[in-house]
């Protein structure tokens, strides 16, 4: 065995501040040695709706010419993250009038959105049931009780393998996080 260094390294971070009520700002980072693009978008919950939208390149190959597409973002004004959201995204500040790095991170955004119905879910859940010991398939049933867009999204939410979910599942683990602050203008 041998110690090797990667010859490449990329990170991308995505954290939601509340803003105001059901307002919500998803800031979404792409770093590496070329590039530190950064993507803001402001959403509305419980509909994800995209109220505003901005994007920096901070560095870049030509960052001065990559900047210029920045007004692309006011283009996914009004949109709403659901199915479809990706590619009509990628349409509208990718290819060639756009930014490849800023559309690869609105996909990072607008995963990170559809966190945010988990988020106010189990948020809003009295302390005794959120602590209790965790139940996979009723876990299961209450997701999809709760946010109904989940239901055949992925194999764990497929209809029909909630036998599955039953039978091979093991408790929730939740990772400790140090959550990052910034102020909001």
């Amino acid at each position: 065995m041998r110690e090797v260094e990667a010859v490449f390294h990329r990170t991308k971070q995505v954290s939601i501040y509340p803003i105001d009520g059901d307002r919500f700002l998803i800031e979404a980072t792409l770093q590496d040695e070329v590039h530190d693009v950064h993507v803001e978008v402001e959403i509305l919950h419980p509909a994800l709706e995209i109220v505003a939208a901005r994007s920096e390149i901070r560095n870049g190959p030509f960052t001065a010419v990559c900047n210029l597409t920045h007004p692309n973002m006011q283009g996914l004004v009004g949109m709403r993250v659901a199915r479809g959201f990706t590619q009509a995204a990628r349409a509208v500040v990718g290819g060639v009038g756009g930014c490849h790095r800023v559309s690869e991170l609105l996909v990072e955004v607008g995963q990170a959105a559809y966190q945010l119905h988990f988020v106010r879910f189990f948020g809003s859940l009295p302390p005794e049931v959120r602590n209790a010991p965790d139940d996979p398939p009723r876990r299961r049933a209450a997701v999809l009780g709760a946010v109904p867009g989940m239901r055949n999204t992925c194999f764990a939410y497929a209809d029909g393998n909630e036998e599955l979910v039953a039978e091979r599942s093991a408790p929730l683990r939740l990772r400790e996080q140090v959550m990052p602050r910034r102020t909001i203008e």
